[in-house]
């Protein structure tokens, strides 16, 4: 028993000195086709060389609706948040509910002359009857701004900090969706800035939104907006 005991130990202390030397011990694979043995990393390999979710800077994904936010904002001078209501009361701004968009444009604009509108009417399942979207399909938007699940982000923080909706998310008011053919929109919304780490943390160093704030404990402050624990889970 004591043989054995011994034997145990010195393969223990083989095997862990093999770790710490930065070795593997290679471990049997009796069912190579069900446990594959892959090569692992402890930084993950994230494409379009940016750390942030989502698409390249600069370009715009394909859209279902070519939605016009320079219609919107820069032409009819409508807020942010009068359609992005979550974003000063929850982590999210949200898009708009089928109903929002819909009890506008049902007065607005003759929707029969607005094909993009006709669609979102049509995705509404709008009643004239009731006034009210019948159906249970939401627009299929695909993201553009999107951090990874480790980062801690508030729309809600940041806006009531006082930072304006363009200085992360660019000059949404001239972007402006074009239909290129029945399956193809472009340039609904493109993302302008990096997201990645470096730039939010200038951000953080610098933004004036700090000093009318925090005052005289605006120095302070800046130093907790560089802990790791303010924006990492």
């Amino acid at each position: 028993m004591r043989m054995k005991n011994t034997t145990d130990m010195v393969l223990s202390g083989l095997l862990l000195g093999s770790v710490l030397l930065g070795g593997c011990v290679e471990q049997p694979n009796n069912e190579p086709d069900r446990f594959p043995i892959g090569t692992h990393e402890i930084v993950p390999n994230f494409t379009d060389g940016q750390i942030a979710a989502g698409r390249v800077t600069g370009i715009a994904p394909n859209q279902p609706i070519a939605f016009t936010h320079k219609r919107h904002v820069d032409l009819l001078g409508i807020q942010c948040e009068y359609c992005h209501s979550e974003a000063r009361k929850s982590i999210h701004a949200g898009v708009p509910p089928l109903q929002t968009c819909a009890n506008c444009h049902s007065q607005v604009i003759k929707v029969k002359e607005k094909p993009e509108i006709l669609k979102v009417m049509e995705y509404c399942g709008w009643d004239a009857a009731t006034r009210r979207c019948t159906g249970e399909q939401t627009i299929p938007w695909q993201k553009v701004h999107d951090l990874p699940d480790y980062v801690r982000f508030s729309h809600e923080r940041h806006v009531r900090a006082g930072v304006d909706c363009t200085e992360c998310h660019g000059q949404v008011q001239f972007m402006e969706g074009v239909r290129v053919d029945e399956n193809t929109v472009t340039n609904t919304l493109t993302r302008e800035a990096t997201l990645q780490m470096g730039w939010c943390l200038d951000c953080h160093a610098s933004h004036p939104s700090i000093d009318e704030n925090y005052g005289d404990q605006s120095d302070l402050r800046r130093a907790e907006l560089k802990d790791c624990w303010t924006c990492h889970k």
